[in-house]
């Protein structure tokens, strides 16, 4: 595994359902209360960010790490926007179907768990993504619909 993720937790969702707190407990990402305790470098995923995740962001993923932001849906739009994260270069990814329970077939609304993962596929980690939703009963099903390759 050569991407480290970080989730900057924001506490504003259920804790039970937190996908970025279960991935924090099982050491598979690390946690950060606050944007300015992220270290300055790598790609911050923001679903308002002008340019789209590719491969080609795969060096800069591998140098400073991903980052996913933890906060609720309902209050994404303002959070993104006041939300500035120094150093780190905001990246959307394409749009993938969740299946969380939540919002489950809803595209774009990924978990914080679902985003990493789907950024991980998409700069070649496959197996770390894999890895990432078998913390999930879901998990797998996530992999299987967005990138079916990885079915077999």
């Amino acid at each position: 595994m050569s991407i480290e993720l970080r989730v900057l937790e924001l506490g504003q969702d259920d804790p039970r359902k937190c996908t970025a707190r279960r991935l924090a407990r099982m050491e598979l990402a690390r946690s950060y209360p606050a944007p300015a305790r992220l270290p300055p470098m790598g790609i911050a995923l923001d679903p308002f960010a002008d340019r789209e995740l590719s491969l080609a962001d795969r060096e800069l993923g591998q140098v400073g790490g991903l980052v996913g932001v933890d906060c609720s849906w309902n209050r994404a739009t303002e959070t993104f926007a006041r939300l500035r994260l120094h150093g780190l270069e905001p990246r959307r990814l394409p749009p993938l179907v969740p299946v969380n329970p939540v919002n489950a077939g809803k595209l774009g609304k990924l978990t914080t768990a679902e985003a990493l993962a789907g950024a991980l596929a998409i700069l070649g980690e496959r197996a770390h993504a894999a890895q990432l939703m078998g913390a999930f009963k879901w998990g797998p099903a996530f992999m299987a619909l967005n990138f079916p390759e990885e079915a077999l």
